[in-house]
Protein backbone atom coordinates (compact mmCIF):
# COMPACT_ATOMS: atom_id res chain seq x y z
CA UNK A 1 0.00 0.00 0.00
CA UNK A 2 1.39 3.39 -1.02
CA UNK A 3 1.48 5.97 1.76
CA UNK A 4 0.42 9.44 0.54
CA UNK A 5 3.13 12.09 0.58
CA UNK A 6 2.21 14.79 3.10
CA UNK A 7 3.55 18.13 1.91
CA UNK A 8 4.10 21.47 3.64
CA UNK A 9 2.28 23.63 1.14
CA UNK A 10 2.19 27.39 1.76
CA UNK A 11 0.95 29.31 -1.28
CA UNK A 12 1.81 32.97 -1.87
CA UNK A 13 -1.67 34.48 -1.71
CA UNK A 14 -1.35 37.86 -0.04
CA UNK A 15 0.00 39.58 -3.17
CA UNK A 16 -3.23 38.84 -5.04
CA UNK A 17 -5.98 41.42 -5.51
CA UNK A 18 -8.76 38.81 -5.49
CA UNK A 19 -10.54 37.21 -2.49
CA UNK A 20 -8.16 35.01 -0.51
CA UNK A 21 -10.09 31.79 -1.07
CA UNK A 22 -9.89 32.33 -4.85
CA UNK A 23 -6.16 33.05 -4.58
CA UNK A 24 -5.66 29.75 -2.73
CA UNK A 25 -7.51 27.84 -5.46
CA UNK A 26 -5.52 29.59 -8.17
CA UNK A 27 -2.17 28.86 -6.49
CA UNK A 28 -3.24 25.25 -6.03
CA UNK A 29 -3.98 24.91 -9.75
CA UNK A 30 -0.69 26.59 -10.65
CA UNK A 31 1.40 24.39 -8.36
CA UNK A 32 -0.22 21.25 -9.76
CA UNK A 33 0.42 22.48 -13.30
CA UNK A 34 4.03 23.26 -12.42
CA UNK A 35 4.65 19.82 -10.94
CA UNK A 36 5.20 21.11 -7.40
CA UNK A 37 2.14 19.19 -6.24
CA UNK A 38 1.57 15.64 -7.44
CA UNK A 39 -1.56 13.45 -7.71
CA UNK A 40 -2.19 11.80 -4.36
CA UNK A 41 -0.30 14.37 -2.26
CA UNK A 42 -1.94 15.04 1.10
CA UNK A 43 -2.50 18.77 1.58
CA UNK A 44 -2.31 20.55 4.95
CA UNK A 45 -5.43 20.31 7.08
CA UNK A 46 -7.82 23.25 7.08
CA UNK A 47 -6.45 24.45 10.42
CA UNK A 48 -2.80 23.97 9.44
CA UNK A 49 -3.16 26.00 6.26
CA UNK A 50 -5.22 28.72 7.97
CA UNK A 51 -2.51 29.04 10.62
CA UNK A 52 0.31 29.08 8.05
CA UNK A 53 -1.37 31.79 5.96
CA UNK A 54 -2.75 33.72 8.94
CA UNK A 55 -6.29 33.61 7.53
CA UNK A 56 -9.61 32.47 8.90
CA UNK A 57 -10.53 28.80 8.98
CA UNK A 58 -13.60 29.52 6.85
CA UNK A 59 -11.42 30.95 4.07
CA UNK A 60 -9.47 27.70 3.75
CA UNK A 61 -12.62 25.58 4.00
CA UNK A 62 -14.23 27.56 1.17
CA UNK A 63 -11.05 27.31 -0.93
CA UNK A 64 -10.85 23.52 -0.54
CA UNK A 65 -14.54 23.18 -1.43
CA UNK A 66 -14.06 25.26 -4.59
CA UNK A 67 -10.98 23.23 -5.50
CA UNK A 68 -12.91 19.99 -5.06
CA UNK A 69 -15.74 21.24 -7.28
CA UNK A 70 -13.13 22.07 -9.94
CA UNK A 71 -11.66 18.57 -9.76
CA UNK A 72 -8.32 19.72 -8.35
CA UNK A 73 -8.59 17.89 -5.03
CA UNK A 74 -10.58 15.15 -3.36
CA UNK A 75 -11.57 14.95 0.30
CA UNK A 76 -11.84 11.80 2.38
CA UNK A 77 -13.59 11.93 5.73
CA UNK A 78 -11.09 11.17 8.47
CA UNK A 79 -8.13 11.14 6.08
CA UNK A 80 -7.78 14.66 4.73
CA UNK A 81 -7.63 16.55 1.44
CA UNK A 82 -5.57 15.18 -1.45
CA UNK A 83 -4.46 16.38 -4.86
CA UNK A 84 -6.79 14.58 -7.26
CA UNK A 85 -5.45 11.52 -9.02
CA UNK A 86 -6.01 10.89 -12.71
CA UNK A 87 -8.91 8.58 -11.93
CA UNK A 88 -10.54 11.39 -9.98
CA UNK A 89 -10.13 13.74 -12.91
CA UNK A 90 -6.94 15.69 -12.30
CA UNK A 91 -6.64 17.95 -15.34
CA UNK A 92 -3.19 19.22 -14.54
CA UNK A 93 -1.04 16.33 -13.32
CA UNK A 94 1.82 14.61 -15.06
CA UNK A 95 1.13 12.34 -18.03
CA UNK A 96 0.29 8.70 -17.40
CA UNK A 97 0.40 5.64 -19.63
CA UNK A 98 -1.91 6.01 -22.62
CA UNK A 99 -2.39 9.74 -22.12
CA UNK A 100 -1.74 12.03 -25.09
CA UNK A 101 0.37 14.83 -23.59
CA UNK A 102 -0.71 18.20 -25.03
CA UNK A 103 -0.36 20.34 -21.91
CA UNK A 104 3.38 21.10 -21.98
CA UNK A 105 4.95 23.62 -24.36
CA UNK A 106 7.71 21.42 -25.80
CA UNK A 107 9.65 22.20 -29.00
CA UNK A 108 9.19 18.99 -31.02
CA UNK A 109 11.70 16.53 -29.58
CA UNK A 110 11.38 14.40 -32.72
CA UNK A 111 13.49 17.02 -34.54
CA UNK A 112 16.22 17.38 -31.89
CA UNK A 113 19.85 17.45 -33.10
CA UNK A 114 22.44 14.76 -32.30
CA UNK A 115 24.04 15.56 -28.96
CA UNK A 116 26.74 12.87 -29.16
CA UNK A 117 28.29 14.32 -32.32
CA UNK A 118 28.22 17.82 -30.83
CA UNK A 119 30.03 16.62 -27.70
CA UNK A 120 32.58 14.83 -29.87
CA UNK A 121 33.18 18.04 -31.81
CA UNK A 122 33.63 19.96 -28.56
CA UNK A 123 36.14 17.38 -27.32
CA UNK A 124 38.13 17.43 -30.59
CA UNK A 125 38.33 21.20 -30.69
CA UNK A 126 40.90 21.37 -27.90
CA UNK A 127 40.79 23.28 -24.67
CA UNK A 128 37.71 21.37 -23.55
CA UNK A 129 39.04 21.24 -19.98
CA UNK A 130 38.42 24.96 -19.70
CA UNK A 131 34.69 24.19 -19.71
CA UNK A 132 35.12 22.63 -16.26
CA UNK A 133 36.33 25.94 -14.84
CA UNK A 134 34.39 28.94 -13.60
CA UNK A 135 33.52 31.41 -16.36
CA UNK A 136 33.00 35.16 -16.26
CA UNK A 137 29.65 35.93 -14.66
CA UNK A 138 28.22 37.21 -17.96
CA UNK A 139 29.71 34.26 -19.88
CA UNK A 140 32.98 33.71 -21.71
CA UNK A 141 33.90 35.89 -24.66
CA UNK A 142 33.33 33.03 -27.08
CA UNK A 143 29.89 32.27 -25.65
CA UNK A 144 28.86 35.91 -25.68
CA UNK A 145 29.93 36.20 -29.33
CA UNK A 146 27.79 33.15 -30.14
CA UNK A 147 24.96 34.80 -28.22
CA UNK A 148 25.29 37.97 -30.29
CA UNK A 149 25.12 35.87 -33.46
CA UNK A 150 22.02 34.10 -32.14
CA UNK A 151 20.32 37.37 -31.20
CA UNK A 152 20.83 38.55 -34.80
CA UNK A 153 18.43 35.74 -35.84
CA UNK A 154 15.86 37.57 -33.69
CA UNK A 155 16.34 40.76 -35.73
CA UNK A 156 18.23 42.59 -33.00
CA UNK A 157 21.80 43.85 -33.26
CA UNK A 158 23.87 43.49 -30.10
CA UNK A 159 27.62 43.15 -29.76
CA UNK A 160 29.17 40.45 -27.62
CA UNK A 161 29.78 42.98 -24.83
CA UNK A 162 26.02 43.55 -24.64
CA UNK A 163 25.16 39.87 -24.09
CA UNK A 164 24.63 38.13 -20.74
CA UNK A 165 24.45 34.32 -20.87
CA UNK A 166 21.63 32.86 -18.75
CA UNK A 167 20.41 29.39 -17.83
CA UNK A 168 17.23 29.55 -19.90
CA UNK A 169 14.49 32.14 -20.33
CA UNK A 170 13.08 31.73 -16.81
CA UNK A 171 16.49 32.51 -15.34
CA UNK A 172 16.93 35.45 -17.72
CA UNK A 173 13.67 36.99 -16.49
CA UNK A 174 14.80 36.53 -12.90
CA UNK A 175 18.14 38.19 -13.70
CA UNK A 176 16.41 41.12 -15.41
CA UNK A 177 14.06 41.73 -12.49
CA UNK A 178 16.86 41.39 -9.94
CA UNK A 179 18.78 44.02 -11.91
CA UNK A 180 16.13 46.72 -11.67
CA UNK A 181 13.59 45.93 -8.94
CA UNK A 182 13.19 46.24 -5.21
CA UNK A 183 10.40 44.65 -3.11
CA UNK A 184 7.04 46.28 -3.72
CA UNK A 185 7.77 47.42 -7.27
CA UNK A 186 4.91 47.16 -9.79
CA UNK A 187 5.31 44.99 -12.88
CA UNK A 188 2.67 45.18 -15.62
CA UNK A 189 1.85 42.13 -17.72
CA UNK A 190 -1.01 40.59 -19.68
CA UNK A 191 -3.97 39.37 -17.63
CA UNK A 192 -3.06 35.95 -19.02
CA UNK A 193 0.70 35.50 -18.62
CA UNK A 194 3.49 32.97 -18.29
CA UNK A 195 2.96 31.30 -14.86
CA UNK A 196 6.68 31.39 -14.12
CA UNK A 197 6.54 35.18 -13.95
CA UNK A 198 4.19 34.94 -10.98
CA UNK A 199 6.56 32.57 -9.22
CA UNK A 200 9.51 34.94 -9.74
CA UNK A 201 7.48 37.98 -8.67
CA UNK A 202 6.32 36.22 -5.52
CA UNK A 203 9.88 35.33 -4.47
CA UNK A 204 11.14 38.86 -5.21
CA UNK A 205 8.09 40.42 -3.49
CA UNK A 206 7.03 42.28 -6.61
CA UNK A 207 3.45 43.27 -7.41
CA UNK A 208 2.01 42.05 -10.72
CA UNK A 209 -0.79 44.09 -12.30
CA UNK A 210 -2.65 42.43 -15.15
CA UNK A 211 -3.48 44.50 -18.26
CA UNK A 212 -6.39 43.34 -20.47
CA UNK A 213 -6.11 42.68 -24.16
CA UNK A 214 -7.51 45.29 -26.51
CA UNK A 215 -9.75 42.75 -28.20
CA UNK A 216 -9.79 39.07 -29.12
CA UNK A 217 -6.44 38.18 -30.67
CA UNK A 218 -5.18 41.80 -30.60
CA UNK A 219 -2.81 41.51 -27.67
CA UNK A 220 -2.28 43.82 -24.72
CA UNK A 221 -4.21 47.12 -24.59
CA UNK A 222 -1.64 49.91 -24.95
CA UNK A 223 -4.09 52.54 -23.69
CA UNK A 224 -4.54 50.51 -20.50
CA UNK A 225 -0.75 50.43 -20.06
CA UNK A 226 -0.62 54.22 -20.17
CA UNK A 227 -3.57 54.50 -17.80
CA UNK A 228 -1.76 52.25 -15.32
CA UNK A 229 1.38 54.41 -15.61
CA UNK A 230 -0.65 57.53 -14.85
CA UNK A 231 -2.10 55.94 -11.70
CA UNK A 232 1.11 54.61 -10.17
CA UNK A 233 4.86 54.26 -10.56
CA UNK A 234 5.49 51.31 -12.87
CA UNK A 235 8.90 49.67 -12.85
CA UNK A 236 8.56 47.28 -15.79
CA UNK A 237 6.27 45.73 -18.37
CA UNK A 238 6.59 42.02 -19.21
CA UNK A 239 5.44 41.06 -22.69
CA UNK A 240 5.63 38.12 -25.10
CA UNK A 241 5.03 40.09 -28.30
CA UNK A 242 5.58 37.61 -31.14
CA UNK A 243 3.62 34.53 -30.03
CA UNK A 244 1.88 35.18 -26.75
CA UNK A 245 1.59 32.41 -24.19
CA UNK A 246 -1.16 31.19 -24.08
CA UNK A 247 -3.31 33.22 -26.52
CA UNK A 248 -0.92 33.09 -29.56
CA UNK A 249 -1.52 36.83 -30.22
CA UNK A 250 1.17 38.82 -32.04
CA UNK A 251 1.64 42.53 -31.42
CA UNK A 252 1.71 44.57 -34.61
CA UNK A 253 4.42 47.11 -35.39
CA UNK A 254 2.26 50.01 -34.24
CA UNK A 255 1.69 48.57 -30.77
CA UNK A 256 5.37 47.76 -30.38
CA UNK A 257 6.26 51.31 -31.27
CA UNK A 258 3.70 52.66 -28.79
CA UNK A 259 5.09 50.47 -26.00
CA UNK A 260 8.60 51.74 -26.78
CA UNK A 261 7.31 55.32 -26.64
CA UNK A 262 5.54 54.75 -23.31
CA UNK A 263 8.63 53.12 -21.80
CA UNK A 264 10.62 56.26 -22.55
CA UNK A 265 7.84 58.64 -21.48
CA UNK A 266 7.13 56.97 -18.13
CA UNK A 267 10.65 55.61 -17.58
CA UNK A 268 9.83 51.93 -17.15
CA UNK A 269 11.67 48.90 -18.52
CA UNK A 270 10.29 46.42 -21.04
CA UNK A 271 11.01 42.74 -20.39
CA UNK A 272 10.64 41.43 -23.93
CA UNK A 273 10.35 37.64 -23.83
CA UNK A 274 10.61 36.70 -27.52
CA UNK A 275 10.68 32.99 -26.76
CA UNK A 276 8.78 31.89 -29.89
CA UNK A 277 9.93 34.55 -32.36
CA UNK A 278 11.71 32.06 -34.64
CA UNK A 279 8.50 30.05 -35.08
CA UNK A 280 6.27 33.11 -35.48
CA UNK A 281 4.93 34.31 -38.82
CA UNK A 282 6.59 37.55 -40.01
CA UNK A 283 6.96 39.21 -36.60
CA UNK A 284 7.62 42.99 -36.62
CA UNK A 285 10.92 44.35 -35.27
CA UNK A 286 11.51 43.84 -31.53
CA UNK A 287 10.49 46.56 -29.09
CA UNK A 288 14.11 46.54 -27.91
CA UNK A 289 15.23 47.84 -31.31
CA UNK A 290 13.24 51.02 -30.61
CA UNK A 291 13.99 51.45 -26.90
CA UNK A 292 17.44 49.97 -26.18
CA UNK A 293 17.96 51.97 -22.98
CA UNK A 294 14.62 50.76 -21.59
CA UNK A 295 14.57 47.11 -22.70
CA UNK A 296 15.72 43.71 -21.53
CA UNK A 297 15.48 41.38 -24.52
CA UNK A 298 15.46 37.58 -24.06
CA UNK A 299 16.44 35.34 -26.99
CA UNK A 300 15.83 31.73 -26.00
CA UNK A 301 17.98 28.91 -27.32
CA UNK A 302 16.27 26.22 -25.25
CA UNK A 303 12.75 26.76 -26.55
CA UNK A 304 13.85 27.22 -30.15
CA UNK A 305 16.23 24.26 -30.35
CA UNK A 306 16.36 21.90 -27.33
CA UNK A 307 14.77 22.54 -23.90
CA UNK A 308 17.22 20.38 -21.95
CA UNK A 309 20.09 22.75 -22.72
CA UNK A 310 19.15 25.57 -20.38
CA UNK A 311 20.53 28.46 -22.43
CA UNK A 312 19.17 31.92 -23.20
CA UNK A 313 20.86 35.15 -24.18
CA UNK A 314 19.81 38.32 -22.38
CA UNK A 315 20.36 41.77 -23.93
CA UNK A 316 20.05 44.32 -21.10
CA UNK A 317 20.13 48.10 -21.54
CA UNK A 318 23.78 48.99 -22.23
CA UNK A 319 24.21 50.73 -18.87
CA UNK A 320 22.85 47.68 -16.98
CA UNK A 321 24.96 44.88 -18.47
CA UNK A 322 27.25 44.87 -15.45
CA UNK A 323 24.32 44.85 -13.04
CA UNK A 324 22.80 41.90 -14.92
CA UNK A 325 26.13 40.08 -14.62
CA UNK A 326 26.02 40.73 -10.87
CA UNK A 327 22.55 39.15 -10.80
CA UNK A 328 24.05 36.06 -12.47
CA UNK A 329 26.63 35.98 -9.68
CA UNK A 330 23.86 36.29 -7.09
CA UNK A 331 21.81 33.42 -8.52
CA UNK A 332 24.24 30.93 -10.10
CA UNK A 333 27.73 32.45 -9.78
CA UNK A 334 28.15 31.46 -13.43
CA UNK A 335 26.12 29.51 -15.99
CA UNK A 336 27.46 25.98 -16.58
CA UNK A 337 29.81 26.25 -19.56
CA UNK A 338 29.31 22.84 -21.19
CA UNK A 339 25.67 23.29 -22.34
CA UNK A 340 26.49 26.80 -23.56
CA UNK A 341 29.46 25.40 -25.50
CA UNK A 342 27.16 22.88 -27.20
CA UNK A 343 24.73 25.70 -28.03
CA UNK A 344 27.57 27.85 -29.38
CA UNK A 345 28.80 24.95 -31.53
CA UNK A 346 25.35 24.45 -33.03
CA UNK A 347 24.97 28.19 -33.66
CA UNK A 348 28.33 28.36 -35.43
CA UNK A 349 28.04 25.23 -37.60
CA UNK A 350 24.44 25.87 -38.74
CA UNK A 351 22.87 23.00 -36.81
CA UNK A 352 20.66 25.34 -34.78
CA UNK A 353 19.29 27.03 -37.91
CA UNK A 354 18.58 23.67 -39.54
CA UNK A 355 16.77 22.43 -36.42
CA UNK A 356 14.65 25.59 -36.25
CA UNK A 357 13.68 25.16 -39.91
CA UNK A 358 12.71 21.51 -39.42
CA UNK A 359 10.67 22.34 -36.34
CA UNK A 360 8.87 25.17 -38.13
CA UNK A 361 7.90 22.82 -40.96
CA UNK A 362 6.70 20.10 -38.60
CA UNK A 363 4.78 22.63 -36.49
CA UNK A 364 3.13 23.88 -39.68
CA UNK A 365 1.98 20.37 -40.57
CA UNK A 366 0.56 19.91 -37.09
CA UNK A 367 -1.29 23.22 -37.34
CA UNK A 368 -2.88 21.94 -40.55
CA UNK A 369 -4.03 18.85 -38.66
CA UNK A 370 -5.49 21.10 -35.98
CA UNK A 371 -7.41 23.17 -38.54
CA UNK A 372 -8.80 20.02 -40.17
CA UNK A 373 -9.65 17.99 -37.08
CA UNK A 374 -11.06 20.92 -35.08
CA UNK A 375 -13.02 22.24 -38.05
CA UNK A 376 -15.94 24.26 -36.74
CA UNK A 377 -14.27 24.99 -33.41
CA UNK A 378 -13.02 28.46 -32.53
CA UNK A 379 -9.32 28.63 -31.80
CA UNK A 380 -6.40 31.03 -32.19
CA UNK A 381 -3.09 29.91 -33.67
CA UNK A 382 -0.18 30.84 -35.93
CA UNK A 383 0.75 28.83 -39.01
CA UNK A 384 4.02 27.50 -37.52
CA UNK A 385 3.09 27.82 -33.87
CA UNK A 386 3.67 25.16 -31.23
CA UNK A 387 0.22 25.44 -29.68
CA UNK A 388 -3.35 26.63 -30.18
CA UNK A 389 -5.70 28.51 -27.85
CA UNK A 390 -9.01 26.66 -28.02
CA UNK A 391 -12.14 28.63 -27.08
CA UNK A 392 -14.87 26.52 -25.48
CA UNK A 393 -18.58 26.85 -26.21
CA UNK A 394 -21.06 27.29 -23.37
CA UNK A 395 -21.60 25.65 -20.91
CA UNK A 396 -18.00 24.40 -20.70
CA UNK A 397 -15.62 25.90 -18.14
CA UNK A 398 -11.88 25.69 -18.67
CA UNK A 399 -11.13 23.39 -15.72
CA UNK A 400 -14.11 21.18 -16.48
CA UNK A 401 -13.02 20.68 -20.08
CA UNK A 402 -9.43 19.93 -19.04
CA UNK A 403 -10.69 17.42 -16.47
CA UNK A 404 -12.92 15.58 -18.94
CA UNK A 405 -10.25 15.71 -21.64
CA UNK A 406 -7.82 13.99 -19.31
CA UNK A 407 -10.41 11.36 -18.42
CA UNK A 408 -10.89 10.79 -22.15
CA UNK A 409 -7.15 10.42 -22.74
CA UNK A 410 -5.58 13.80 -23.56
CA UNK A 411 -3.94 16.40 -21.29
CA UNK A 412 -4.44 20.10 -22.06
CA UNK A 413 -3.79 23.22 -19.97
CA UNK A 414 -6.75 25.19 -18.57
CA UNK A 415 -6.63 28.97 -18.40
CA UNK A 416 -6.36 29.07 -14.59
CA UNK A 417 -2.54 28.90 -14.21
CA UNK A 418 -2.11 31.88 -16.55
CA UNK A 419 -4.39 34.31 -14.68
CA UNK A 420 -3.00 37.52 -13.19
CA UNK A 421 -5.40 39.52 -11.05
CA UNK A 422 -9.02 39.00 -10.04
CA UNK A 423 -10.53 38.11 -13.41
CA UNK A 424 -12.77 35.18 -14.33
CA UNK A 425 -10.99 32.24 -15.93
CA UNK A 426 -11.66 32.37 -19.69
CA UNK A 427 -13.47 29.36 -21.14
CA UNK A 428 -10.43 28.27 -23.13
CA UNK A 429 -7.57 25.77 -22.97
CA UNK A 430 -4.06 25.68 -24.42
CA UNK A 431 -3.45 22.72 -26.74
CA UNK A 432 0.26 22.05 -27.27
CA UNK A 433 0.60 20.50 -30.71
CA UNK A 434 4.39 20.12 -30.44
CA UNK A 435 4.35 18.00 -27.28
CA UNK A 436 3.33 14.60 -28.75
CA UNK A 437 6.16 12.59 -30.30
CA UNK A 438 4.33 11.75 -33.53
CA UNK A 439 1.61 13.14 -35.79
CA UNK A 440 -0.67 10.13 -35.15
CA UNK A 441 -0.59 11.07 -31.46
CA UNK A 442 -1.53 14.63 -32.39
CA UNK A 443 -4.44 13.30 -34.47
CA UNK A 444 -5.58 11.08 -31.61
CA UNK A 445 -5.55 13.96 -29.14
CA UNK A 446 -7.36 16.35 -31.48
CA UNK A 447 -10.03 13.77 -32.29
CA UNK A 448 -10.71 13.34 -28.57
CA UNK A 449 -11.05 17.10 -28.13
CA UNK A 450 -13.37 17.30 -31.13
CA UNK A 451 -15.64 14.63 -29.63
CA UNK A 452 -15.77 16.46 -26.30
CA UNK A 453 -16.71 19.72 -28.01
CA UNK A 454 -19.46 17.93 -29.92
CA UNK A 455 -21.01 16.17 -26.93
CA UNK A 456 -20.66 18.80 -24.20
CA UNK A 457 -19.93 18.36 -20.47
CA UNK A 458 -20.73 15.05 -18.79
CA UNK A 459 -22.93 16.89 -16.27
CA UNK A 460 -25.30 17.68 -19.15
CA UNK A 461 -25.75 13.95 -19.63
CA UNK A 462 -26.40 13.17 -15.99
CA UNK A 463 -23.08 11.39 -15.51
CA UNK A 464 -19.54 12.29 -14.55
CA UNK A 465 -18.10 9.01 -15.81
CA UNK A 466 -15.43 9.05 -18.53
CA UNK A 467 -16.56 8.79 -22.13
CA UNK A 468 -15.42 5.78 -24.11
Amino acid sequence: MTVPRTILWKPAVHDHEEPLYQAIVRELATDIAGGRLHPGDRLPTHRQLARALDVGLGTVTRAYKEAEKSGLVSSRVGSGTFVATASAGNPLGLPSTGLVEMSVDLPLHSEDPDLASALAKVARRGGAQRLLCYQDHAGSGRHRRAGAAWVERFDLAAGADGIVVCAGTHHALCVALLSICTPGDIILCDELSYPGLRAIASHLQLRLHGIPEEGPGQGIDVAAIEAACKRQRVRALYTVPSFHNPTTAQLDAGKRGEIARLAKKYDFFVLEDDVHRLSSHAPPPPIASMARDHSFYVASFSKAVVPGLRVAFLVPPPKLVRRAAEAIWATLWTVSALPVEVAATWIEDGTADAVVSRKRREAGERQKLCARLLDGARFDAQRNGYYAWLHLPSPWTSLEFALEAREAGVAVTPSTPFLVGPIPAPAAVRVCLAAPSTRPEVEQGLEILHRLLATGPARNHGSASPRP
